[in-house]
């Protein structure tokens, strides 16, 4: 059996070799924008409207909880990236120099995608006539928080462990966020309830 570091590497060289027709640049380069944390400040609109602003300020917490989470588990591991300790690898977008585990990018959009996913299914409980359309948008989430991941170990700036670990760790809290506003707008709906 091999250890995880050589397996985390053999897979990292695998999909970072991929990127050498440059084919995808274009498009592994969009995901990463996409996933960088300056895109939270597409919420900043959600939050001023008062039809969205519950589940924009949810989702905000939600995501600045999972930043933090992230840059506690950075500087508790201090894993560096792989355009520091592997020969013949270089950033193909971007040179970041903070620690590389967790990704910041997997774990955000991540949380994201499963907060809208976690939302959406309850939605669809309460209004079938919108189910489709709720798994559909869960559906588009899940896939565009894979690319954005992907996209970290094909650009040569994280393991693939490390965006593993970003996604487990903003699913759960995406999920956990999504479920406490859920929850919590039920029972909000419910007439009396306190």
């Amino acid at each position: 059996m091999l250890p995880i570091l050589t397996l985390d590497e053999r897979i990292f060289r695998f999909c970072y070799d991929a990127s050498g027709a440059g084919q995808l640049l274009p498009v592994m380069i969009a995901a990463s924008i996409l996933g960088s944390g300056w895109t939270m400040f597409a919420l900043v609109p959600l939050l001023a409207r008062v039809d969205t602003r519950k589940w924009a300020m949810a989702l905000t917490v939600t995501l600045l909880a999972t930043a933090v989470m992230v840059f506690s588990l950075k500087m508790a591991v201090g894993r560096p990236r792989p355009i520091a300790v592997l020969a013949g690898v270089h950033p193909l977008y971007g040179a970041p120099t903070d620690f590389s585990f967790p990704s910041g990018h997997s774990a955000g959009s991540f949380s994201t995608a499963a907060f809208v996913s976690t939302v959406a299914w309850f939605r669809a409980r309460r209004e079938p006539a919108v189910a489709m359309a709720m798994y559909g948008i869960s559906a588009v989430m899940v896939m565009l928080a894979i690319v954005i991941g992907y996209s970290r170990v094909y650009l040569g700036v994280h393991f693939p462990g490390d965006v593993l670990m970003g996604a487990v760790l903003g699913g759960s809290l995406g999920g956990a966020g999504g479920y406490v506003y859920a929850t919590k707008l039920a029972r909000d709906d419910v007439p009396g309830a306190d």
